[in-house]
């Protein structure tokens, strides 16, 4: 018959019964950053999930909705929640997010992604309209 070893672990002056053993102390720094990492990771693709879906629903209403590049005006200036840009866009958004599968935060979260979204393409669709002129800058020098 041949005959089997049975191996615990590798012996030595400080193990001499050959058993391994690991500090849970040493082990939970590395434990908390790893989970730390992929939570931090995690939460930003949320939250550009989020962004995102705001940004599109946004675009969206004021193709929309008449006179939507005015009411994006409006909304950015004085914000009221019945704004019909507004509207479509917290609609629009909760749509994409459960469309996507992405868990749908409360709404005031999706109204805060909405204004931010709005905050963002105001400037885009909403054309200057200041006749100010813009003061030029001096080239005068002064002898002294």
């Amino acid at each position: 018959m041949a005959q089997t070893q049975r191996c615990t672990g590798f012996a030595d002056d400080a193990n001499p019964y050959g058993t391994s053993s690991m500090k849970l102390a040493s082990f939970l720094p590395s434990l908390f950053g790893l989970l730390g990492n992929v939570g931090s990771a995690a939460l930003g693709d949320k939250m550009a999930a989020y962004n995102t879906a705001a940004q599109t629903a946004v675009k969206a209403a004021v193709t929309k909705v008449d006179d939507g590049v005015d009411h994006l005006q409006t909304a950015f200036t004085k914000w009221e929640a019945s704004n019909p840009v507004a509207q479509e866009a917290i609609d629009g958004t909760i749509g994409l997010l459960r469309d996507l599968g992405i868990a749908v935060p409360k709404e005031d979260v999706v109204v805060t992604h909405v204004k931010a979204a709005i905050a963002d393409l105001v400037g885009i669709f909403v054309p200057v309209t200041s006749t100010a002129d813009v003061p030029a800058a001096s080239t005068t020098t002064t002898a002294g």
